[in-house]
C-alpha cells in the first residue's frame, strides 16, 4: 500500500514551500490562521529585499496569478474536498448511529460506493500484476 502524502507534501511538488505554506494559510479559517506577520516570519520570501514583510495585497496579486500556484490551488482544493467528505461522513454516521433514518441511507450508499471503489482498486492492482514484464509490440 503506498502512503498518502501530506498536503504539503503535495503542494511542494507544484509550488516552492513559501507558497505551499501562503496557500494553506490563505485558504484557512481567517479566525484561527496565523497573523500575516507571523506567517511572514516562516520564510524569507514573504519579506522584500529591504527586509520588511511584503504585503497581503502583494501576495495575492502577484503569487495567486502564477500558473504554477493556480495548479497548486486545485491540489489543495482537492485534498480539502477528500476531507470534507470524511467530516461529513463522521457526522452522518453519529447521525445514524442515533437513529437517524435518512443519515443510516446516506451511510449506507456512501459505504457501498466505497466498497465498490476499494474493490476496482484491488481489481486494478491484480490486472496491474498479471500485466507485469508484458511487452506488447504496437508495431
Amino acid at each position: 500500500m503506498t502512503k498518502e502524502k501530506t498536503i504539503m507534501q503535495a503542494l511542494t511538488e507544484v509550488v516552492p514551500n513559501y507558497l505551499a505554506s501562503y496557500l494553506c494559510w490563505y485558504y484557512s479559517d481567517p479566525n484561527k490562521r496565523i497573523t500575516w506577520d507571523d506567517l511572514c516570519k516562516t520564510d524569507s520570501n514573504f519579506r522584500s529585499k529591504n527586509g520588511e514583510n511584503k504585503t497581503e495585497d502583494f501576495a495575492e496579486q502577484n503569487w495567486l496569478i502564477r500558473d504554477d500556484v493556480q495548479k497548486a490551488m486545485i491540489v489543495y482544493l482537492q485534498y480539502m474536498k477528500r476531507y470534507n467528505f470524511m467530516k461529513r461522513y463522521q457526522e452522518m454516521n453519529k447521525k445514524a448511529l442515533s437513529g437517524d433514518v435518512n443519515s443510516a441511507k446516506y451511510v449506507d450508499e456512501m459505504d457501498k460506493m466505497l466498497d465498490k471503489m476499494n474493490v476496482d482498486k484491488n481489481t486494478e492492482n491484480e490486472i496491474d500484476k498479471l500485466l507485469m514484464g508484458v511487452n506488447i509490440n504496437v508495431n
